[in-house]
C-alpha cells in the first residue's frame, strides 16, 4: 500500500469520526476510539469484488463421455450491501444450468464467483440477473436459472422492522423452453437465513 493510500484511509476515518459527533457520541471514547478504522475496513472487506479480478473459471474434460442433464450448485451463501442503505444484505442462491458439451467447471468456481458478484453494494434484481447471464456465459451452458433468497437488514432493524421479510429473485438465460421452465421454477430452492433477534431464554 502506498503513502496516497494511507492518506486516503485516514480522511475516511476522520469522516466517519465527524458522523460519530454528529449522532451526539464522543468518537474518543474508548469504546469508539478504534470504531471508524475498523468500520473502514468492515467495508472494504464486504466490497472487495469492486478491487479483484473475477475468478477464473477452470474446466475438467469428462475424457469421452458427454454429460446429458442439468447441474445444480445448491444454496451459495453469499454476504452483500443494500445500495440504498449501506447495510448488509444475507442470503443464499441456487444455480441450476446444462452444459453444452463434455466440459464441466469446478464445483467450488461457481460458488466463487457467486460471492465475487455479491460483494459490492447491490440491488437483488439486479444481482440475480446478472448472475443468470454472466454464469452462461462463463459455464458455457445452454441455459442458467438462479433463484436467490435474501435477509435485507434495511428491512429488518429500520423501516418496516420486520424480521421474517425476505425477498425470493429469480432470472434465467438461454434456451429454455416454456415447460421446462415451469418445471425448474417449481423445484428449485433456495435457503432462507434466520437470524433471531427476540428470544425469551
Amino acid at each position: 500500500m502506498n503513502d496516497r493510500y494511507n492518506d486516503t484511509m485516514l480522511e475516511i476515518e476522520e469522516y466517519i469520526r465527524k458522523i460519530i459527533e454528529f449522532l451526539g457520541d464522543d468518537p474518543d471514547r474508548p469504546g469508539l476510539k478504534e470504531t471508524p478504522r475498523r468500520f473502514l475496513s468492515a467495508l472494504l472487506e464486504l466490497t472487495h469484488g469492486l478491487r479483484e479480478s473475477p475468478p477464473e473459471v477452470k474446466f475438467f474434460p469428462m475424457e469421452g463421455s458427454k454429460y446429458v442433464g442439468r447441474i445444480s450448485v445448491n444454496d451459495i451463501e453469499f454476504i452483500s450491501l443494500c445500495e440504498h442503505h449501506l447495510l448488509p444484505v444475507m442470503g443464499t442462491v441456487t444455480v441450476v444450468y446444462e452444459p453444452f458439451n463434455s466440459e464441466v467447471p469446478g464445483l467450488s468456481k461457481v460458488a466463487r464467483y457467486v460471492k465475487w458478484l455479491a460483494a459490492r453494494p447491490m440491488l437483488q434484481e439486479r444481482f440475480t440477473s446478472k448472475l443468470a447471464n454472466e454464469l452462461k456465459e462463463l459455464l458455457h451452458a445452454r441455459y442458467v436459472y438462479v433463484k436467490v433468497c435474501a435477509l435485507h437488514m434495511c428491512a429488518m432493524v429500520r423501516g418496516v422492522k420486520d424480521e421474517d421479510l425476505y425477498m425470493v429473485t429469480e432470472a434465467w438465460s438461454g434456451g429454455i423452453g416454456d415447460d421446462e421452465l415451469k418445471e425448474l421454477r417449481g423445484s428449485t430452492h433456495c435457503k432462507v437465513p434466520k437470524i433471531v433477534l427476540v428470544k425469551e431464554y
